[in-house]
């Protein structure tokens, strides 16, 4: 993993954190001036060190492999707090969660030893898991959603080998990608 990008996910979450608080103390997060503010203060609360090492990647030493979804996802959320933009409409989202999903029911239970096939090695080299990924990423772009647009970006982070793995699953989808993915449909379901 490259440094610079292990500070990308600490520094969005931390955004997150503190969008969620402005607005629980009643105030609007969005806009310039907020916003500045907001990514000087989580720059700053990512790099302190702490016994020699930045708060950033204490994180990452807790959760080493943030997928690319989660963290467009992170992303996307961060930016609408700022500036009322829509990086992934709902349909990308929803998309995105259900991929979220299969991924998660493919790999972890057979990765776990529940089956006697364990697709986490396809990930290694140019396997059956590519052609898909590509496929799935063709008939997004060919619907226009946005989602497409982070699988590029996961494929396109795997071959510049931005995150500590250098396996495809785990630029795809992560555990707690999947439980936010589960808890969204959960949510969505719920309140329709």
């Amino acid at each position: 993993m490259t440094t610079a990008f292990s500070f990308v996910f600490p520094f969005l979450l931390m955004m997150a954190l503190c969008q969620r608080g402005m607005i629980l103390l009643g105030k609007r997060p969005a806009g310039w001036i907020p916003t500045v503010i907001l990514v000087s203060t989580s720059a700053l609360t990512i790099i302190l060190p702490i016994a020699g090492l930045p708060v950033g990647r204490w994180l990452i030493s807790l959760y080493a492999n943030p997928s690319i979804p989660l963290t467009a996802l992170l992303f996307s959320r961060v930016l609408k707090n700022a500036f009322q933009m829509n990086l992934l409409d709902i349909s990308a989202i929803q998309t995105c969660r259900v991929f979220s999903i299969l991924a998660g029911v493919a790999l972890y239970p057979m990765a776990l030893g529940a089956g006697a096939f364990d697709p986490y090695p396809a990930g290694w080299h140019f396997s059956w898991l590519f052609v898909i990924l590509l496929s799935v990423t063709l008939v997004l772009l060919f619907l226009k959603n946005r989602f497409s647009v982070v699988l590029l970006a996961a494929m396109l982070a795997y071959d510049l080998h931005l995150l500590e793995s250098s396996n495809l699953w785990d630029y795809l989808v992560d555990p707690i990608l999947v439980l936010v993915a589960i808890a969204g449909l959960i949510a969505r379901i719920v309140t329709a």
